[in-house]
């Protein structure tokens, strides 16, 4: 029984630190989505449901339809250039040096709060 309370101790530490990340990882999510405006978040996630149907529609599609042994390959290279496309598209948009990026936003707020400071 005395090896059971550390045990339990240390189970509840670990389950309150997984917690309280979780907990600090959605307040930060809130902030940033309070940030950006509230089209850009609609049309990004729009965009994230698209890519998925695409992504696993369209390959499908060529998988059942060819019926040789290149199905697979022609799939496969599909979902790739897809996949490609999508990644250059998202980084253009919302990425780090995006037009739409956050930083860009968070920039533009620093700004306004240090001239209404004096």
């Amino acid at each position: 029984m005395a090896n059971k309370i550390p045990d339990e101790k240390s189970r509840v530490e670990r389950y309150y630190r997984i917690w309280s990340s979780l907990a600090n990882r959605r307040q930060e999510s809130i902030r940033k989505s309070l940030i950006q405006p509230l089209y850009q978040e609609i049309l990004r996630t729009a965009f994230l449901v698209a890519v998925l149907l695409v992504d696993s529609l369209i390959p499908l599609q060529f998988f059942v339809s060819l019926t040789s042994p290149f199905n697979i390959v022609v799939s496969l290279v599909t979902f790739c250039i897809f996949l490609f496309i999508e990644i250059r598209l998202y980084n253009a948009v919302w990425g780090k040096n995006g037009l739409w990026s956050l930083q860009k936003y968070q920039g533009r707020i620093e700004k306004e709060e240090t001239r209404k400071e004096p």
